[in-house]
């Protein structure tokens, strides 16, 4: 809850909204009864929590009951809009809220099971409210697609379960796909020289404007995550493999990986030296590493 100062609107809602009498009766005036048959209005409870941004107190205001649908938790939410003008985005802020209602009970319950949320808005403006409560609309003439398709399952590509010759059947999408597939296996040396072969096909284009990005992209990906064993050979491949690509770029991964070691041997000095009790301070002086670095050691 805000500790801004509530409007006479939120003050009086609110205060109405704790009878029991008047929270049931509107309840059971204005539930759908697909609802009402899933919920028992004699166990709901009014949550402390509000979900509106501050700057929008003033004229919006909310209130949250705790619930069951068919004994699983879940809420009804009540939005009480009281601005002179009628908003037409109402149905995405409600998506909002109710999103922001949803991770809180996660992080309550530590559960992974999403909550039913019921909303109302109770709508006391100046003039009949204008504008469809349906979140669709909002979309114009594609509300029919959005309908069709934003309430399904979305569509999962799980690289584990492809196998590496279906990936290499795109184009121009494999090498990047194998590499993310393979980035954690023991050797990447393998999976780079399938990938080698596979950015010389797109080469072929002459699109050098794409390719040459995209393979530096990936090659400073695996450098920085994966498993190299032989740093000499992986240069030494890529040369070979990869007549197109900028010297200066393959030397660069060559410094990066230089300066990699040194930061790495500048942490294990100065975890050496903590342990021998030397100040922070001093620790920062010798090895140059920012007093945020030599902290995340100490954890």
């Amino acid at each position: 809850m805000s500790k801004n100062r509530l409007s006479p609107h939120d003050r009086f809602i609110r205060s109405v909204f704790t009878n029991p009498k008047v929270v049931r009766e509107f309840f059971e005036a204005n539930l759908p009864e697909k609802v009402k048959e899933a919920i028992d209005l004699n166990t709901i409870e009014p949550q402390k929590e509000s979900f509106i941004d501050d700057k929008l107190k003033q004229q919006i205001s909310d209130i949250l009951f705790a619930t069951k649908f068919n004994n699983e938790e879940g809420y009804l939410y009540v939005l009480m809009e009281h601005a002179s003008t009628p908003d037409k985005m109402l149905p995405l802020r409600l998506v909002k809220y109710m999103s922001a209602i949803v991770d809180q009970h996660l992080k309550k319950s530590e559960s992974n099971k999403l909550p039913i949320i019921y909303p109302l808005v109770l709508y006391t403006g100046q003039k009949p409210f204008p504008y469809s409560t349906d979140l669709f609309e909002l979309y114009g003439a594609n509300k029919d697609l959005a309908r069709g398709i934003m309430g399904r399952p979305y569509k999962l590509v799980d690289l584990t379960q492809a196998s590496d010759e279906d990936l290499k059947k795109y184009f121009w999408f494999g090498a990047a796909a194998l590499i993310a597939k393979h980035i954690k296996d023991p050797d990447i040396m393998p999976t780079l020289k399938v990938a080698i072969d596979h950015f010389r096909k797109i080469e072929s284009l002459g699109e050098k404007q794409y390719i040459e990005e995209y393979i530096y992209v990936t090659l400073s990906y695996i450098v920085e995550a994966a498993e190299i064993k032989d740093k000499e050979a992986f240069i030494e491949t890529i040369r070979k493999g990869l007549t197109e690509i900028n010297e200066e770029k393959i030397m660069t991964l060559a410094e990066q990986w230089k300066q990699e070691g040194l930061q790495q041997g500048k942490l294990e000095i100065a975890r050496s030296m903590m342990l021998k009790g030397l100040d922070t301070q001093i620790i920062m002086e010798v090895t140059g590493l920012t007093k945020e670095q030599v902290s995340e050691l100490i954890h």
